[in-house]
């Protein structure tokens, strides 16, 4: 169990640092955090180049950059590892979704998206979800991080639809909104997210712990 000393430290945060380099995930923490009166400082405002993700695991990923990170700047910081599992492939492209079509680098989203479609050829199966692991460390020793989860299922369509959101947004369609996440705006996208999911977890954490 955590001292008093350091879960005080914990609710008096407000400002972390951001273990990411993407522009759109950083401009989703931003958006989604704002909303609870906290900073988020990208790594990249520290000099700090992305991290590699070798783990097979998503919460082992986010570990790892969290502790990374929070090394070199020695603040508190969060981290994710998040991707995209689709049932008929088994959970593929999963911890691999940036880089799926050369899964030794990361790749473009129109060639991950051309080979999930292809991928998909014939299958009638098309169950998905988004899902998004979270750490945070209040230092780069902390023992006990705090860990959240956030899953937002939906199905794949053949045809994209929409501008909005990144990766495989515009064919992760939602029978219930009618719509691809594509096709929301970010704040429509925001409020039901697995990102936004696993934020608002971690913040209760926080504020629990």
């Amino acid at each position: 169990m955590q001292s008093e000393e350091v879960l005080d430290g914990i609710k008096k945060i407000n400002k972390l640092v951001l273990a990411s380099t993407n522009p759109n995930k950083i401009k989703e923490f931003v958006d989604i955090f704002s909303k609870n009166t906290i900073d988020i400082i990208p790594q990249s405002k520290f000099g700090i180049n992305a991290t590699n993700e070798k783990h097979i695991t998503f919460i082992e990923n986010a570990i790892e950059k969290a502790r990374h990170i929070s090394r070199l700047t020695n603040l508190p910081t969060i981290a994710e590892d998040s991707g995209l599992c689709v049932d008929a492939l088994n959970n593929y492209p999963g911890i691999f979704s940036a880089r799926y079509a050369l899964l030794d680098k990361p790749n473009s989203r129109i060639s991950n998206n051309n080979l999930l479609i292809r991928n998909l050829n014939n299958i009638d199966n098309r169950k998905a979800y988004y899902v998004s692991v979270i750490v945070f460390l209040n230092n780069p020793d902390d023992p006990t991080p705090l860990i959240s989860e956030g899953r937002l299922y939906g199905e794949i369509v053949d045809e994209p639809s929409g501008n909005n959101g990144f990766g495989y947004d515009p064919h992760f369609y939602l029978p219930k909104f009618g719509k691809t996440i594509a096709s929301m705006t970010m704040k429509e996208k925001n409020l039901i997210s697995h990102r936004s999911i696993a934020v608002g977890k971690l913040i209760n954490k926080i504020m629990h712990a």
